[in-house]
């Protein structure tokens, strides 16, 4: 590869991430909080705008701080522009999110301060691609849920006990689960294509996820569509690795693959 064409790839790294799924942790939560909130007639709030935007941004200037982190000293300037672009930008939606929604909102730092913490830290010591790093990624980014649903943590807690706090949580859970389950099946796919112990994991886990979905419609806390959805799940990380392993699955597909279930995500919380 050309000199020129690796600085602009490390310069290109920095400003967007290269992993497509990415978009789809960004977007699922919101979605979804947004869903929660028309099922249970919650009138527009406008100061969801600024929180949204600032929700985008930090990530951004969070892929920024792992590139960051990572790179060697004598090539961390390549990344310092857009951390510090998408920083500015953060800092300044978050002030205007307090400025529009009330310094409650302050009261989310709680959970999301040590989730983003200890991912930089993993970061600064190049694990931001291990499966810690991607569980605590996850994780904040379900905590997006709650947050386009109720907006400030105060709301939230006011609203547990309550049918629409209950499934609230749920499917926050949901969204965790199935976004966590997608972190492994494409590391089965991509960086531990071929690995017995990867695939054995992440059967596990879908089989786990599909396990409690059915059980909580047993008990009716969950409407039995999510049962077959995530049942779905569990076959498409059997099966997809193993016809990869037979011939090479290009990524495009596979994040094909991602759209579809993705959108069936979204039309069972819609409908079901």
């Amino acid at each position: 590869m050309p000199p020129g064409h690796r600085t602009r790839a490390r310069r290109s790294a920095a400003w967007l991430p290269r992993q497509h799924g990415a978009w789809f942790m960004l977007a699922l939560p919101v979605v979804v909080g947004a869903i929660l909130r028309s099922a249970d007639a919650v009138p527009p709030s406008p100061e969801l705008l600024p929180v949204v935007a600032c929700w985008l941004t930090g990530y951004l200037a969070f892929h920024a701080a792992t590139v960051w982190l990572k790179a060697p000293p004598g090539r961390r300037a390549s990344a310092r522009t857009p951390l510090l672009t998408y920083g500015a930008a953060a800092t300044g939606l978050g002030l205007a999110s307090l400025a529009w929604g009330g310094t409650d909102l302050l009261g989310w730092v709680v959970p999301f301060g040590p989730l983003v913490a200890a991912a930089l830290a993993l970061a600064a010591g190049r694990r931001e691609r291990s499966l810690a790093s991607g569980a605590l990624t996850v994780a904040a980014a379900s905590l997006m849920t709650l947050v386009v649903r109720f907006v400030t943590p105060q709301a939230f807690g006011d609203a547990l006990g309550s049918p629409g706090g209950t499934r609230a949580l749920w499917y926050t859970g949901l969204v965790f689960a199935y976004l966590f389950g997608t972190v492994l099946y494409v590391k089965t796919m991509i960086r531990e294509r071929g690995s017995g112990r990867w695939w054995a994991a992440s059967l596990a886990w879908h089989g786990l996820a599909t396990a409690v979905a059915a059980a909580a419609a047993v008990a009716g806390l969950l409407p039995w569509p999510w049962t077959v959805l995530f049942a779905t799940t569990v076959v498409r990380a059997w099966l997809v690795p193993v016809l990869a392993a037979r011939r090479p699955v290009r990524p495009l597909a596979v994040g094909l693959v991602e759209i579809a279930f993705t959108a069936a995500f979204v039309v069972v919380a819609v409908t079901a």
